[in-house]
């Protein structure tokens, strides 16, 4: 499902060396008002910077919460921690940006989204936004003219007078982190293990901040804009890691992808959408950034202190991905369509870093002769590959997911091996030697209704496509 882009409501910061401090007289309840750009307390509000992007919240999730506000139906507390300079959102972060949504009309598409991302807005995150704006007016109505029935008397509708007259009243409670910083982090990985819990790639990013692969990806995940997780680095460094955080977005994710597909012009590392885009960029650095042959895990590395370190793990995989697909000298130019794709135009992360990891260790290795091997078998591995995208599919279910990367990469390396030695490619010959037994089906898309799907579309296009495209006379 779609996620509305919320996380320019509140700005970041970090917990840094702040201890408690404040008023001990807090307040106990939050109005629309706090919320005004202009209000002192709005100005304080932060997130930690550790705390996932406000993304995970549907359109119809940010309707409900604004309509229960003003309808006066139960909405949980607020749990902030009030520094000696901000006030940090321990939980409540999507209550938060939902109401400051509506009340600035923003719902990852507006002002301060635009400067929040230097302008550098999804055609998604777009989408989603026109969506949630549209369903916000139908079911509540926009806040400015909300706002203008306040005190009226006669309207059209009873019930957006009734509203509008709450809104001033209306309030959220709030519970306070009474402690130090330590005592904050440590109630928002309580409260965050409950609820909708982190996933494993936010408790890792949140865990391994300031290791240099986290600090990448988030800065290729919105291309160098959005909050500066790498802001304490010197200019230099920050603007290097702009640079390729740019190149890198630029090389992964562009063109956007539609669905249905209706050109082979397509990704390399599939759709942007936040949850999805940071798993692959995770893992995609783990792989290509590593320093040497070893594999190297997210918390293997040192916290990086001065920035140098993200830029070389960076570098290490930007010279990773021009070898794979880009107009480089060195560019093997694999598409997309073939290798990362499956035959209904999905995108598949494993198949895309199992490549990876081949490429990787050829470069790592020195070994010139892999790529003059690939180049000679090239036409017989592709041939497999789009011969057989539903077996690859089929196979990668049946891998543990904490193997499939491995085991994807076995197979690469198993078919230029065999195609190189004129071995059987036959997929029961392969899958022998993999240590997979048993029958082999390829199954095919086929569709009965009348009215075709994206995903029928897509497979129709795709296989029509990929027959058609000019090939290589060389390879």
């Amino acid at each position: 499902a779609k996620r509305v882009d919320l996380d320019a409501m509140i700005p970041r910061a970090d917990f840094g060396d702040l201890n408690r401090g404040g008023s001990q007289q807090r307040v106990g309840n939050l109005g629309l008002g706090d919320l005004a750009a202009e209000s002192p307390f709005y100005k304080t509000l932060r997130k930690p910077d550790f705390q996932r992007e406000t993304n995970h919240w549907s359109a119809r999730q940010v309707v409900d919460l604004v309509k229960s506000y003003l309808d006066e139906e139960l909405v949980p507390s607020l749990i902030l921690w009030d520094s000696t300079t901000f006030i940090f959102v321990i939980d409540g972060g999507h209550r938060l940006s939902a109401l400051k949504a509506w009340i600035s009309d923003d719902y990852g598409d507006g002002v301060i989204s635009q400067k929040f991302y230097n302008g550098a807005i999804s055609k998604d995150q777009k989408k989603i936004a026109k969506v949630t704006r549209t369903l916000m007016e139908q079911e509540v109505g926009r806040y400015n003219d909300l706002s203008r029935l306040v005190a009226q008397t006669e309207a059209a509708d009873p019930k957006q007078i009734s509203r509008a007259n709450r809104m001033s009243r209306q309030a959220l409670a709030l519970l306070w982190v009474v402690g130090t910083k330590e005592a904050a982090e440590s109630s928002f990985y309580k409260i965050n293990s409950q609820g909708t819990a982190l996933d494993d790639v936010e408790t890792s990013l949140i865990r391994n901040r300031r290791k240099p692969v986290a600090i990448a990806a988030r800065a290729i995940m919105r291309a160098g804009s959005g909050h500066k997780y790498w802001a304490d680095f010197s200019p230099n460094v920050q603007a290097e890691i702009v640079k390729l955080a740019g190149d890198l977005y630029k090389t992964l994710f562009e063109p956007e992808v539609d669905s249905p597909i209706r050109t082979l012009d397509i990704p390399l590392g599939g759709s942007v959408s936040p949850v999805n885009a940071l798993a692959l960029l995770i893992e995609f650095l783990t792989i290509a950034g590593r320093p040497n042959i070893e594999p190297r895990l997210i918390s293997q590395y040192e916290d990086d202190v001065t920035g140098e370190n993200t830029v070389a793990v960076m570098q290490r995989a930007l010279n990773v991905i021009q070898r794979i697909t880009t107009t480089h000298a060195g560019s093997l130019g694999l598409h997309p369509a073939v290798y990362y794709y499956s035959s209904q135009g999905k995108h598949n992360r494993f198949l895309f870093l199992g490549m990876t990891e081949m490429i990787t260790r050829a470069l790592k290795n020195n070994d010139g002769d892999f790529f003059q091997k690939f180049t000679k078998v090239r036409a017989v591995f592709e041939l497999f590959m789009i011969e057989h995208k539903s077996l690859l599919t089929l196979l990668l279910q049946n891998f543990d997911s904490k193997t499939r990367v491995e085991s994807i990469t076995k197979l690469f390396t198993l078919l230029v091996r065999r195609i190189y030695s004129n071995e059987s490619v036959a997929p029961e010959d392969v899958l022998q030697e993999l240590g997979i037994s048993g029958r082999v089906y390829n199954l095919k898309f086929a569709t009965v209704s009348k009215d075709f799907s994206d995903e029928a579309r897509s497979t129709t296009y795709v296989g029509r496509a990929i027959e058609a495209a000019l090939r290589c006379p060389e390879c």
